[in-house]
């Protein structure tokens, strides 16, 4: 189970470290992309993707246990904010479908406002409890099959 949970890691990883861009890098994806990141920074989306880095490396080290602290603090300190660049970069083609520019500012709008900016503070906090809750009901799952896997 923890193995597959890495590769499934690994695999999101290595999509942010390769994946190369769809869109080009026009004034206007430009001005896309600083508002989408604007917008997913006060939205709390940003935040979410701090508490994943260090979960991701602690899976990592589990599987090279021989690797020193040190590279694993330089690798994390790295990837804390590439993966949140990597995050609003391949995310803009996925928003550019659904929403304009002008939507994105709305939303902008919304979240600086006091209700707007009380969902962004519990925003990552809900997450990481449903991701909690995900984790539950997958191990249920996991459980359960394994359980009629024998019956088989």
């Amino acid at each position: 189970m923890r193995k597959g949970l890495f590769l499934a890691v690994l695999g999101m990883i290595m999509l942010f470290a390769t994946a190369t861009s769809v869109y080009a890098q026009s004034d206007d994806n430009k001005e896309y992309r600083d508002t989408l990141e604007k917008m997913m920074s006060l939205s709390g989306s940003l935040e979410i993707t701090k508490t994943m880095v260090p979960q991701m490396i602690s899976m990592m080290k589990q599987s090279s246990p021989g690797t020193a602290d040190a590279f694993w603090d330089d690798f994390a300190a790295k990837w804390k904010t590439k993966f949140a660049d990597r995050m609003v970069e391949l995310y803009v083609p996925i928003y550019q479908k659904y929403l304009t520019i002008d939507d994105l500012k709305d939303l902008i709008a919304f979240y600086e406002t006091p209700i707007g900016k009380k969902l962004a503070e519990a925003t990552p906090k809900m997450t990481m409890e449903g991701m909690q809750l995900g984790q539950k009901i997958g191990m249920e799952m996991a459980t359960e099959l394994q359980n009629e896997l024998k019956v088989q």
